[in-house]
């Protein structure tokens, strides 16, 4: 999936979270997950409870929420720490809010707050921490009077986890949250390192500044990569609204240009494809590509063109505005046809049915000529997917036919 691209990290926690998650439904494994103090821990001893419960969500509203959660926030997190240093972040703030969550529970098991829901929650509310404090909100608008910003959308399903088991994933939020504040801090720990000059077991550091040493790191890679696999970029759309293709009747004939002569291409193309070696198919094949060239030309400029004296004389006319439906015309007339307005007018009207159109029989002949072995189905089909524009028309055609 493109939208994971530089985020191989997230990537590969999502996956091991859904199959964790789904395995454990499926062999009926859910009541060993979570994290008790009482009986689990201090009669039975199941101290591996500990190293568990961060390891796959209970229910499937819970996995739900986390992976979009994982999603939204955890490839932009990922993209500006780099995949390492992330991949590091993840394993200290999983081994923080665990060890906060056990020493929580020892202290506060006779106030009710005895065990800890299972999944990844202290990662996930560090991450949104890490977010709160390094990204700032796209937008804002309000909602009911009161303003909120872009960020809204993920604090709004990270509401449904917390709220999800109360109160132990109330305090296992809690405990993320201040995960992140701690990593975010330059407070110095103890932490372990693995390097051999320092001739030190712990060495004191704040915790932003660990990084997984770089020979596991690599041996990681290179043991998961075949299976996470990589993520191509995003594919860029080609596609413009009328208008967007630059100043006036430049970008139309631009355009119109660029169309005809990938279509003059196909159509000597497919002429010497089909053996016309002669003299005389070599006109008639010139001959066809002009004629093509030509009512193609005049085709996209009588749609693209505007024509500016009209459109003014239309909105000032005293005539013009009389009634409702009057003005909805004159409104729709005066819209920039690249703006944002614009197209949210043209999916509105998709989604309604209103403005709704057929192919013209000088459309259809123009592509006809242009692909004389495609059926009039094929070439109707392609002009309705592309909004009735003829120069994509003709892409899309010469996609499907290459």
């Amino acid at each position: 999936m493109s939208g994971f691209q530089n985020a191989g990290v997230t990537k590969g926690i999502m996956i091991f979270l859904a199959l964790t998650s789904i395995s454990a439904s499926l062999l009926d494994i859910k009541p060993y997950l979570h994290l008790q103090l009482v009986p689990h821990m201090t009669k039975y001893r199941q101290f591996w409870r500990i190293a568990v419960h961060p390891l796959a969500f209970a229910n499937s509203t819970e996995l739900l929420m986390g992976e979009i959660l994982l999603y939204n926030v955890g490839v932009a997190i990922e993209r500006a720490f780099g995949s390492r240093k992330y991949a590091s972040f993840v394993l200290v703030s999983s081994l923080v809010s665990t060890l906060l969550a056990s020493i929580v529970i020892i202290l506060g098991h006779r106030f009710g707050l005895n065990s800890i829901p299972a999944g990844p929650y202290g990662i996930i509310f560090s991450l949104l921490w890490q977010q709160y404090r390094i990204f700032p909100s796209l937008y804002h608008f309000k909602l009911l009077g009161i303003e909120v910003s872009s960020k809204a959308f993920n604090w709004i399903l990270a509401l449904q986890l917390l709220v999800s088991n109360p109160p132990s994933s109330i305090l296992i939020s809690l405990i993320g949250l201040f995960t992140g504040y701690i990593y975010r801090t330059d407070t110095l720990f103890p932490i372990p390192s693995l390097s051999i000059p320092r001739r030190r077991l712990f060495v004191k550091r704040s915790l932003k500044s660990y990084r997984i040493p770089l020979s596991i790191y690599r041996l990681l890679s290179r043991l998961f990569s075949p299976v996470i696999g990589e993520s191509l970029p995003p594919r860029r759309s080609q596609r413009v609204l009328p208008g967007q293709g630059g100043s006036g009747s430049t970008g139309s004939n631009r355009g119109t240009t660029t169309a005809t002569a990938t279509a003059s291409a196909f159509v000597l193309n497919n002429n010497r494809n089909a053996g016309t070696g002669t003299s005389a198919s070599t006109s008639a094949s010139t001959s066809t590509a002009n004629q093509a060239r030509a009512s193609l030309r005049d085709l996209l400029a009588s749609r693209l063109n505007t024509n500016p004296a009209s459109s003014t004389s239309q909105a000032t006319s005293p005539g013009a505005g009389a009634g409702a439906g009057g003005t909805d015309r004159d409104e729709g007339e005066r819209r920039d046809p690249g703006s944002a307005t614009a197209a949210m007018g043209e999916w509105v009207n998709e989604m309604t049915g209103r403005l709704t159109r057929v192919a013209s029989e000088e459309e259809i002949s123009t592509l006809s000529n242009m692909f004389p072995n495609l059926s009039r189905e094929v070439i109707v089909r392609a002009l309705q997917t592309n909004n009735f524009n003829t120069a994509q028309a003709v892409e899309a055609l010469l996609q499907e036919s290459g």
